[in-house]
């Protein structure tokens, strides 16, 4: 199909417009995600195809090191990863009771220390292992996905069970039975940019599509595929370990047919992407600069005031965490990224770091004043379906136990965190863990949610009455968007940032000018989403207000960098 031509009726056209100038360093990757057998990657064309390698291999039990004629060069782009997908074996019949097993080997049994013909000690006996080269250092595979972005040296990949193969200590490999598949698929490969003029998405998936854009001076190496996912690179700043750090700064745009189509920063804001859909349009204002950004955003520090000042160091140049680059590659010496203020405290903690920043108590007084006995909300999660309840202490915890008005039988508790680091991660995080003993599931997990995005938004004590409330008055409150971020408040200053900043770093409601993000829709946080009850008609998270059908064109532009 011509790039020029109309989509099929069973297709979706996204074009893509490079605005950056500097063509040469941008680079594009993408994939539909549809399931174990449904995988595809872009391809330089920019339709979508199964990946272009995609070895099923039978391992046997009974056979030394078994080559795959899968060259792994440490120093090449090219990655591939090796997971098993099915099948038993055993390195001895007279363990495990007899039984079978899989990739990791016999439970509960490690191969002895002194027994150093094994390919590997220490580990269970009859595990899944490799080698690079006939002369390579085993490594361990398991059940788990090896990718070669590991690989400390270039040859070809032998697999084998870990086992007795000399047969230094007994039969060795004649008295193994079984045989294990695996799978070994090479990685999402980069394009650069300027090169995809479109991209053609012809597979109805459930929307778990991405295309990852990047900014760096080469192209980066393939992103390796686990489990027929691609593994994607660890959020800003490096939080998880030992992750995938990205070659430069990096964004992304999800995707899907018939599903919404969405701009996230949630994990940190890298690049000025925007996209447009029939008469939507969402992301950066084309005519804002990446580095317009980075100086609006220290700019909105500074105006907001002492409330904000904690959120300044997540503009940041110098990653945090295991195996991140110290500093980060970036371009003509502009700022990384602007770190989610969750990964940013999640690095710190890997580093130990966390004590003095000032993150760590942000919510502490919020959350005090919110979960102070005899305070009553009534969250009316819409359609009349309202609940109602006081705080009280229950084992020593301030605690509200909010009833149904449809089933007064119904009821769920939502506890105070401790003050501190679990009180921040209750807010940045949005996780549902001991401290939201009623789960995620149905009007507990909306209940939850609706507190969370009040809190962020600044206005979760506009819901609180110290009388008796049973209308729904608490979501009232929160849903007036009016009310939102305001000046002096306590909320969270990387939303506020990326819902009402304008180019200047000013609140764009005060000072009149065109806000950053069209139409003052962004995700800021988690559950950034038009808030649940009644009370509100916006259009809150940069993402399409319906599903994106078969035979749409979307556009999508990287905006300038300087």
């Amino acid at each position: 199909m011509s790039n020029n031509s109309k989509p099929d009726s069973n297709e979706i056209q996204i074009k893509l417009s490079d605005q950056s100038g500097i063509s040469d360093n941008v680079w594009v990757a993408g994939f539909i995600n549809g399931g174990i057998s449904k995988l595809q990657l872009l391809q330089a064309d920019g339709s979508f195809s199964d990946p272009s390698t995609l070895t099923s291999i039978t391992v046997n039990a009974n056979e030394s090191w078994q080559a795959t004629g899968i060259t792994v060069d440490k120093d090449t782009l090219t990655t591939y990863t090796t997971t098993y997908l099915s099948g038993t074996w055993t390195a001895d019949p007279n363990t495990n009771g007899g039984e079978l097993y899989d990739a990791n080997g016999c439970p509960n049994l490690p191969v002895p220390q002194d027994q150093t013909k094994y390919p590997i000690i220490g580990v269970a006996m009859g595990a899944l292992v490799g080698k690079i080269g006939e002369n390579g250092s085993p490594f361990f595979i398991g059940k788990g996905d090896w990718n070669s972005r590991l690989a400390q040296e270039t040859g070809e990949l032998y697999l084998c069970i870990n086992d007795d193969i000399t047969s230094s200590y007994g039969p060795g490999l004649t008295d193994n039975s079984g045989s294990l598949v695996v799978n070994i698929t090479q990685g999402l490969p980069f394009y650069q940019l300027s090169t995809i003029p479109t991209a053609t998405l012809a597979t109805s998936t459930n929307g778990s599509n991405r295309l990852i854009f990047v900014v760096s001076p080469s192209q980066p190496s393939q992103m390796p595929i686990s489990t027929y996912n691609p593994l994607g690179y660890t959020s800003y700043p490096y939080a998880n370990s030992p992750g995938i750090s990205a070659p430069g700064p990096f964004d992304i745009f999800e995707f899907g047919m018939d599903a919404a189509a969405d701009l996230s920063a949630v994990n940190g804001f890298a690049l000025n992407l925007s996209f447009s859909f029939e008469k939507e349009q969402y992301g950066v204002d084309t005519n804002v600069s990446r580095k317009k950004i980075g100086e609006a955003y220290s700019a909105f520090i500074t105006h907001e005031g002492v409330h904000a000042a904690p959120f300044g160091e997540l503009l940041y140049t110098q990653s945090i965490g295991h195996g991140a680059p110290n500093p980060p590659t970036t371009i003509n010496d502009q700022f990384f990224a602007i770190a989610d203020p969750n990964d940013m405290l999640q690095a710190k903690m890997i580093q130990g770091q966390t004590t003095s920043d000032p993150l760590t108590s942000y919510w502490d007084a919020t959350l005090q004043a919110f979960f102070k006995p005899e305070n009553y909300l009534s969250i009316d999660l819409g359609g009349g379906n309202i609940y109602s309840g006081k705080c009280t202490v229950i084992n020593l915890v301030n605690t509200f136990t909010l009833t149904s008005a449809l089933n007064p039988a119904t009821s769920y508790t939502i506890i105070q965190p401790p003050a501190g680091i679990d009180s921040a991660l209750y807010i940045f995080q949005q996780a549902f863990n001991q401290y939201t003993p009623c789960g995620s599931g149905g009007d507990a997990g909306l209940l939850q949610d609706s507190i969370w995005e009040a809190m962020c938004r600044g206005v979760a004590d506009k819901g609180i009455s110290t009388t008796k409330i049973t209308n729904g008055e608490s979501t009232a409150a929160w849903n007036n968007e009016a009310d939102w971020y305001l000046a002096r408040s306590v909320c969270h200053y990387y939303a506020k940032f990326l819902h009402y900043s304008d180019i200047n770093g000013k609140d764009c409601r005060l000072s009149h000018e065109t806000p950053i993000f069209y139409g003052n829709a962004a995700y800021g946080y988690s559950m950034d989403e038009d808030p649940i009850g009644p009370g509100f008609s916006g259009n809150v998270p940069s993402k399409t207000q319906g599903n994106v059908p078969a035979g749409s064109v979307m556009k999508l532009v990287l905006g300038p960098w300087e």
